[in-house]
């Protein structure tokens, strides 16, 4: 009599129990998760001071971006700031890490929306706190900077600094602020300010 038991044939497919299943899903669970690494971009400045900058920050850098997307840096790339000096550099990272941190947050829909003004605060207290301090010398420096790195969002407001350090000033201070010597002689320019004295009225001359 033939034995009706059935046997496995070598297509039979052995499958793990649910507690093997579980076992083998909490393993693959343990493995460490890859971390990205974040690229870090080599800059030297015109004083020969070196700084490794996240990639995202170098990006802000229109003028660096161009040789980052055109595949001219590799990990060894060190790129020369020959206009940039490591202050101007240090500060200008600062700025544009901020408004990096700042522009990342959700920003209102309107003027009405209670975040709205509190957005507004903290863009204001970080560049009036950012601006304490320094000279008009560094200023210009740093809108040199920045022109040349191309950051236009940076040059703007830099501009607009200037633009509210010499609103109601004396032509004095205005051409001291620049560098700009007078091409008049005082003879010349005491006639001017008598025949104009309209024009001087509310200026202030400090």
């Amino acid at each position: 009599m033939a034995d009706s038991t059935e046997k496995p044939t070598s297509e039979t497919t052995l499958k793990p129990s649910s507690e093997a299943e579980s076992v083998l899903t909490s393993d693959a669970s343990l493995e460490p998760t890859s971390k990205p690494v974040l690229k870090k971009i080599k800059l030297k400045t015109a004083d020969d001071q070196f700084f490794d900058v996240d990639e995202a920050i170098a990006m802000e850098f229109q003028t660096v971006k161009s040789f980052i997307e055109d595949g001219c840096i590799s990990d060894d790339t060190v790129t020369p700031l020959p206009n940039v000096s490591g202050w101007a550099l240090a500060k200008i990272i600062e700025y544009c890490v901020k408004h990096i941190e700042i522009n990342a947050k959700p920003k209102p829909m309107t003027y009405s929306d209670p975040d709205s003004k509190k957005y507004s605060s903290e863009v204001k207290a970080f560049e009036a706190k950012f601006l304490e301090g320094l000279s008009a010398e560094e200023i210009k420096e740093l809108i040199l900077a920045a022109n040349y790195l191309n950051i236009k969002y940076m040059l703007d407001f830099l501009n607009q600094s200037v633009a509210d350090r010499i609103k109601n000033k004396s032509v004095e201070y205005v051409r001291k602020f620049f560098g700009i010597e007078s091409d008049f002689t005082a003879e010349e320019e005491a006639k001017l300010r008598e025949d104009n004295s309209w024009a001087f009225e509310g200026v202030d001359e400090d």
